[in-house]
């Protein structure tokens, strides 16, 4: 499960990547006026990334407590 979550939190970090250089090829081709609705996307991922990131840590250390306990 652990090696799943890892995936996600990647695939999430590189759709904001992705996303952001869209964003900033439509914001040099057309203009900040254009892109401006293009910037949520980003901002999106990044929000779904550090979600998933925080949660990972949480679910890590639940486990890990579990696991110790017997």
């Amino acid at each position: 499960m652990r090696r799943i979550n890892r995936f996600m939190e990647h695939f999430w970090l590189a759709v904001a990547i992705g996303t952001a250089l869209a964003a900033c090829w439509v914001m040099y081709t057309d203009g900040f006026d254009a892109a401006r609705n293009w910037l949520w996307f980003p901002g999106i991922a990044l929000a779904m990334f550090f979600m998933r990131r925080f949660m990972r840590g949480r679910l890590e250390a639940l486990d890990d407590r579990h696991n110790a306990k017997g």
